[in-house]
């Protein structure tokens, strides 16, 4: 049985980590999607009520059908927030991960697989490092370079309007201007897991060229032998 040779299985986990987002994204899109159209200010509630046995009449009354709207309405909304988190958590992952993988391998490693560590509530990236290390060398001649070097751009703008927000959120009095401010670095972070997906395939793209030396160098070997 022929081994699994070093940059065949590091590409196989960076594209894992890919799919993973891929579809984390899907699932959340769709989870938008529903939520948005399930719409309570659209629906109209019955009115009927019930008698619950064993109960006084007096006790405040149970209408099933408005109970049933305001359960589904918030288990798709837990849905959505469940879904979005992991969105985030799985396309961090891909574009620290994999980035950090070219790293690796342009510095002479030889990884076996992206490593990431990972505790109870999903991946942890180091702060120090988030979401992806700094602009990397050794790709000029890459085609997609350029390319990769706005989305890395895209990205930290992302993170750094999330920790404004944060930021922000953390005072006690803010000033319209302020607030003005924190809308807008909102709406800037939360196109994040986006930012991030799209700098992870672009990463996937660099780790392919950053392993053409690597494999270039077996096939010499193979053919010397």
């Amino acid at each position: 049985m022929t081994p699994h040779l070093w940059f065949e299985s590091l590409t196989d986990s960076a594209f894992a980590l890919g799919a993973a987002a891929r579809e984390a994204q899907r699932a959340y899109r769709s989870a938008q999607l529903t939520t948005d159209h399930y719409d309570l200010d659209r629906l109209k509630s019955v009115d009927g009520e019930l008698v619950i046995a064993g109960r006084s009449m007096l006790s405040p009354s149970f209408r099933p059908h408005h109970h049933a709207l305001f359960v589904i309405g918030d288990t798709l909304r837990e849905q959505e927030d469940k879904l979005r988190a992991l969105y985030w958590q799985t396309s961090i992952a891909y574009a620290y991960g994999t980035a950090r993988a070219i790293l690796q391998v342009l510095d002479g490693q030889q990884p076996a697989a992206v490593e990431l560590e990972r505790t109870r509530d999903g991946y942890a990236i180091p702060q120090e490092l988030c979401p992806v290390p700094p602009a990397i060398e050794g790709l000029a001649r890459w085609v997609g370079a350029e390319k990769f070097e706005r989305a890395r751009q895209v990205l930290e703008r992302c993170d750094f309007a999330g920790d404004f927000a944060d930021h922000l959120h953390a005072q006690d009095y803010i000033s319209d201007h302020e607030a003005g401010e924190l809308h807008q670095a909102l709406d800037t972070a939360s196109g994040l897991p986006d930012a991030a997906y799209a700098y992870g395939e672009l990463a996937e793209s660099a780790l392919h060229f950053a392993l053409l030396e690597p494999r270039t160098q077996h096939a010499r070997a193979q053919t010397s032998r």
